[in-house]
C-alpha cells in the first residue's frame, strides 16, 4: 500500500525539495523487501533487522525506529531480513533518488550514522560476560529506543516474547524467564496487564 504525506510533517524531511513522499504501509509481521540496492526511511513504527546463520538460527541485528534508515546500496541486501514489529510506514529511496537529491543524501547520512552508533551499543551488549548484564543492558537500550513514560517508570511500547529476547542475547528462553523473574522480585521491572515490560525508575 502506498500513502502520501506532506514533507512538513517531520523535521527530518523538511529540506527535501520534493512534491510528495510516497510511504509504503506494512502491517505487523510483514517482511519489508530488501531485494534491490537502496534504503528505507522509517516514518513510523519499528522494524527488526536480522539474518539467518549457517545453522539456520535467526540472529537479531537490531531495530530501526522513527526517522531512521536501513538498507544497502550494494547487492547484498538479500542476506538480511527486515520485519515490521508493528504497523510501519516507510519510504523507499533508490540510488538514483539519492544521487539526484543532495538534501536526501545528507538526511540519509545522518540517519545511517545513528545506525552505526546503535550497532556499536549492540556489540557492547553482546560482549558482556554475564547473561544478567546482557539482558539488563538490552532492556535499557530498548527503553531508550521504544520507551514510553508512564507513572511508575518507562514502558516498552512493543511486547517481546522471552524467546525473542533470548535470541537477541544468545541464551535460552528458560534463562530469560528466570532472570526477568529475578528483576521483578528486585523491583527493577514490572509487567503490565498487556504483558509489556515496564522498567522502574
Amino acid at each position: 500500500m502506498l500513502l502520501t504525506r506532506n514533507s512538513s510533517d517531520s523535521s527530518n524531511y523538511q529540506d527535501i525539495k520534493e512534491p510528495e513522499l510516497l510511504l509504503h504501509s506494512y502491517q505487523k509481521g510483514d517482511e519489508i523487501p530488501l531485494f534491490e540496492p537502496g534504503f528505507w526511511q522509517v516514518y513510523r513504527g519499528v522494524v527488526q533487522l536480522s539474518r539467518i546463520s549457517a545453522n539456520g538460527d535467526e540472529i537479531i541485528l537490531g531495530w530501526v525506529t522513527n526517522n531512521n534508515s536501513f538498507g544497502d546500496c550494494s547487492k547484498n541486501n538479500h542476506i538480511y531480513r527486515a520485519q515490521a514489529l508493528c504497523n510501519v510506514y516507510a519510504r523507499w529511496c533508490s540510488p538514483l533518488d539519492i544521487a539526484q537529491s543532495p538534501n536526501l543524501a545528507r538526511v540519509l547520512m545522518a540517519q545511517l550514522s545513528q545506525r552505526i552508533i546503535k550497532a556499536e551499543k549492540f556489540l557492547t551488549i553482546a560482549g558482556l560476560r554475564k547473561v544478567e548484564d546482557r539482558l539488563w543492558q538490552l532492556l535499557l537500550l530498548l527503553k531508550e529506543e521504544i520507551g514510553q513514560s508512564v507513572v511508575n517508570g518507562t514502558r516498552l511500547t512493543l511486547r517481546f516474547t522471552h524467546q525473542s529476547l533470548a535470541n537477541v542475547i544468545c541464551t535460552t528462553r528458560v534463562t530469560i524467564t528466570r532472570i526477568l523473574g529475578d528483576f521483578q522480585s528486585r523491583k527493577l521491572i514490572s509487567i503490565d496487564s498487556d504483558r509489556h515490560i515496564i522498567i522502574r525508575e
